[in-house]
């Protein structure tokens, strides 16, 4: 039996505004036996169903999501208010990830 490779699985998140306006960027590329779970934290998130950024709040942090799976790219730009279940699950692996790889804590994350 032939073993297939899993698809390349990468996630990018920025986060802007804020008070300082200061942006931050996590990244996190999984090595293959840790891409099932990546894939499913990315497959859970509402991609189409995702509320888009309300440029009204002032001070706000907004976040920029970017994940492929294979040849399959998601993006959103969502609140802060919106950064919660499927998403707030995905922005935290992705700052573990980062911090795990760079030994930097996440400050604000």
């Amino acid at each position: 039996m032939e073993q297939t490779e899993q698809p390349i699985v990468s996630v990018t998140v920025v986060r802007t505004g804020g008070f300082a306006g200061i942006r931050r960027q996590w990244s996190a590329q999984p090595p293959e036996p840790e891409r099932p779970r990546w894939v499913m934290l990315i497959r859970q998130c509402p991609w189409d169903d995702a509320d888009a950024a309300d440029p009204a709040g002032a001070d706000r942090f907004t976040w920029h999501i970017d994940a492929q799976l294979g040849d399959d790219d998601h993006r959103v730009e969502l609140p802060e208010t919106s950064l919660h279940g499927p998403w707030r699950d995905l922005v935290a692996e992705v700052q573990s990830f980062e911090q795990e790889r760079t030994g930097q804590d996440t400050p604000g994350g």
